[in-house]
């Protein structure tokens, strides 16, 4: 076991995002007592134990929905965001925890600057809301005395691809880039059936080597996913017909709402044929929760969205995300 304590005291917040990764390859347990939120949010959830002197004992997170407590705890990241906004004027808005997970691919993808966000901040919204990133963009340029170059990335959830062109468009004018997920989710990018059995067979030998139950995996990825997908297309189907007929009220197209169900339910059937599009349509959260489930039953483990990453082959990466990934990097050096 490797021991060390708050070793980002005089260490850059870029180097404190890197440190979590190349310890991470070393092989042995390291454990790091830390204040420091760069590493929180670089560390996964359920690898994070809250120490409060208050109560008798350390506590484990687990799921990164918990990760808000811990930063009130730790204090507020808004002065280094503004720091980095200040040195670098340029913001990546993203929706919720995003961010960890692109990180996470672009490392993969051997884009370490985007992955430790050394050209520009992050700023996380709540959910699907470019006017509010059109609001603190406007704030961030009046707290800061001048312009912010921004990127916007959103998840697409059940909007048409009508609708999607229409946010792009008016995010356009005031964003350098905009990136709506063709995708329900950014989770969906992982739902890749080799990586997620990899994964699962990597954490059984992991848990043998610490001296655990030895047990062979028989792969359960590709029908866990089936079912779910199954399970779902009632679900889903409705979420895209109400959300079709929403946006189209919105903007008083005038067409018969029975003629955009038929249409709407016509696209899902087609797209639902294909399994790679099949997978873009459903949950991706779910999914994963879902496989987790299997998984417990089978093995008694479970997948974080980073695990899965770390087993994939480049060539398994989505062309969507590799895409994503060099469009962030492009924003980071153009002038």
């Amino acid at each position: 076991m490797f021991l060390i304590d708050e070793p980002d005291i005089y260490l850059h917040s870029d180097l404190q995002r890197q440190l979590v990764n190349i310890l991470r390859e070393l092989g042995p347990d390291i454990l790091i007592a830390s204040h420091s939120t760069e590493i929180v949010t670089e560390s996964e959830a359920d690898e994070i134990l809250v120490v409060d002197k208050r109560r008798a004992r350390a506590s484990r997170l687990k799921s990164a929905t918990q990760l808000d407590g811990v930063f009130r705890m730790l204090g507020s990241a808004v002065n280094p965001v503004l720091t980095q906004l200040a040195k670098t004027r340029r913001v990546v808005f993203v929706e919720g925890l995003d961010f960890q997970l692109l990180a996470r691919f672009a490392r993969k993808l051997g884009f370490s600057k985007v992955a430790n966000r050394s050209d520009f901040a992050v700023v996380t919204i709540e959910g699907f809301n470019p006017d509010r990133v059109k609001t603190l963009k406007r704030g961030m340029e009046t707290t800061l005395g001048g312009e912010i170059k921004a990127a916007v990335i959103l998840d697409r959830d059940y909007r048409s691809s009508k609708e999607c062109e229409n946010v792009k468009l008016n995010c356009d004018a005031f964003c350098a880039l905009t990136i709506i997920h063709e995708s329900k989710e950014l989770e969906n990018f992982v739902l890749v059936v080799d990586a997620i059995d990899r994964a699962a067979a990597a954490r059984l030998h992991d848990r043998a080597r610490r001296g655990g139950q030895q047990q062979v995996y028989a792969p359960i990825a590709n029908l866990a996913l089936e079912r779910f997908a199954a399970s779902k297309f009632s679900y889903v189907a409705s979420q895209y017909i109400g959300s079709h007929k929403r946006y189209e009220r919105s903007i008083g197209s005038g067409i018969n709402e029975t003629t955009l169900g038929e249409q709407a339910l016509n696209e899902i059937n087609d797209r639902w044929q294909n399994k790679a599009e099949k997978l873009k349509m459903i949950p991706g959260k779910e999914a994963i929760s879902e496989i987790n489930v299997a998984l417990q039953e089978a093995y008694g483990i479970s997948l974080t969205t980073n695990s899965i990453v770390d087993s994939m082959k480049i060539v398994e990466i989505p062309i969507e995300i590799r895409t994503l990934v060099e469009k962030i990097d492009h924003f980071c050096s153009d002038l």
